[in-house]
């Protein structure tokens, strides 16, 4: 109320000022009363304060960051199981042959790189294929720690067959859960061969000749035999005869060759013989070698030696 007083009071003010001063308004073509009508209202819009219009506060934006392309995210580590192995080397390469029946031990090595600690109560055990011998299973003779190693044994024999073998074994641990699959052993059983015959002495004529070839009765005949052992053992001694027609009762000649004969080696024997009668040449004569059969020979068939067809003249 006090403010519109004063307005009020300004305006009088003004318009008496204006009517003493003969304030000019130019020729706007207003009367009096509208001149000073005018001349109020722009006093009072003179002395209205202006009007603030107030302004809304803008939220404040938080700015984006948007990480750069190269920016490395390190990766989440994967623990490390309890038992886990790592297959360092084995003994018996796959196809190794062993004779049927032999014995031979077969390992794996492995190294620990699980975080547990393998008891003795770990083993290996026996899955499946060829058993060769082998046990169900093994426990381990001692603790594995991570980081170690240790040689998985098991005594294996060959079959009595020769073939193709192959086993299969796994390891387990000490709660009965397998976690190393697939160790095998792979072999070849092979018959074993007969020993060779044991050597023996064999006793051989290979010369066997009378001079003349066709003797004359009543006159000399000089005969010839030569004895070899083509054997590869010494012969003992033995005894040879020469029948001078393989029809007479008793031999025309004998030698007896008492220290035997080395393997390979061979002796001549002669000896002189007169033919009382002839004989017409349709007959044979004969040397025999070992006749009383003293000597085990490799073969005892070829002991004889022939002259034929064998005669003596008149």
């Amino acid at each position: 109320m006090k403010k519109k007083t004063t307005i009020l009071v300004t305006a009088i003010l003004m318009m008496s000022i204006v009517l003493a001063c003969g304030f000019s308004f130019g020729d706007t073509g207003l009367s009096d009363t509208e001149k000073l009508q005018t001349a109020v209202a722009a006093t009072i819009a003179a002395n209205v304060p202006p009007q603030v219009i107030p302004t809304l506060a803008q939220p404040t934006l938080q700015p984006t960051i948007t990480p750069a392309n190269n920016a490395t995210v390190p990766p989440t580590a994967t623990p490390l199981p309890c038992n886990q192995a790592l297959f360092i080397s084995e003994t018996i390469p796959d196809g190794t042959e062993f004779d049927v029946g032999q014995d031979f031990d077969k390992s794996w090595r492995l190294k620990n790189v699980g975080t547990c600690t393998w008891n003795t109560n770990y083993k290996i055990i026996f899955a499946d294929g060829d058993k060769m011998g082998g046990p169900s299973s093994k426990n381990l003779n001692i603790s594995v720690a991570p980081g170690e190693q240790y040689d998985f044994l098991v005594d294996l024999t060959a079959p009595n067959t020769a073939g193709t073998y192959k086993g299969f074994w796994k390891i387990v641990d000490d709660q009965g859960k397998i976690f190393v699959h697939n160790l095998w052993v792979e072999i070849k059983a092979k018959a074993i061969l007969a020993p060779p015959p044991a050597g023996k002495p064999d006793l051989i004529i290979n010369l066997f000749t009378t001079d003349p070839a066709t003797p004359n009765a009543d006159e000399n005949t000089h005969t010839k035999v030569r004895v070899k052992n083509q054997g590869t053992v010494d012969s003992d001694g033995f005894r040879v005869q020469w029948y001078g027609l393989d029809t007479f009762a008793d031999p025309s000649c004998y030698w007896n060759v008492n220290g035997g004969l080395v393997a390979g080696g061979s002796v001549i024997l002669e000896c002189d013989f007169v033919f009382a009668s002839w004989y017409p040449i349709n007959k044979t004569s004969i040397a025999i070698v070992d006749t009383n059969n003293s000597v085990n020979e490799s073969n005892e068939g070829n002991n004889t030696k022939t002259i034929s067809p064998f005669g003596v003249n008149p």
